[in-house]
């Protein structure tokens, strides 16, 4: 009797092992197949590309936000005789204020790597204008405090100012 006892024990033991591996392995798989499309975030425009170029500059001046470089992409292939990739600039931005909060504290310089904000306006083949932009929302997440609280305000503005674009 006790012998059966130890071994429903034993059975139950290891069907819940398995079933915490078979639960990890799982979450993991999905974890894997889903970051890449949560960390971009891509929306279409309702504009023509030039204008959504134009939009872009207009809407970040107009809430303090700073145009420090546009490349265009397109360009830059052509000129080193490569394939023509259609229209795709990509903006460097920044809002000094949270560039500032961020950085101030050395322990927070190493964010940089991830600065100025980019977003990028490009054109398929098929004449559909896309933005997009990293998940900076999530991005916060990983990593709290300071950081967090401003990546979180930098996800609202951005938002607001591009969402009048969006189809």
């Amino acid at each position: 009797m006790a012998e059966d006892k130890n071994q429903t024990k034993g059975y139950k033991i290891s069907f819940f092992i398995g079933g915490l591996i078979l639960g990890i392995a799982l979450t993991g798989f999905a974890i894997a197949f889903s970051m890449p499309r949560m960390m971009i975030e891509v929306n279409e425009s309702k504009l023509e590309f030039d204008e959504t170029v134009t939009q872009i500059q207009e809407a970040a001046a107009a809430n303090g936000w700073t145009v420090s470089k546009v490349y265009n992409i397109q360009k830059s292939l052509l000129d080193e005789g490569k394939q023509d990739i259609g229209r795709l600039r990509v903006f460097s931005i920044c809002k000094p204020e949270h560039a500032e909060e961020i950085l101030k504290a050395d322990g927070r310089k190493k964010v940089s790597a991830m600065m100025p904000c980019r977003v990028s306006v490009y054109e398929t083949g098929d004449g559909r204008v896309y933005i997009a932009g990293m998940n900076v929302g999530l991005m916060s997440k990983l990593f709290g405090g300071v950081i967090e609280e401003v990546m979180k305000k930098v996800a609202e503005e951005q938002e607001q100012m591009f969402t009048p674009i969006y189809k």
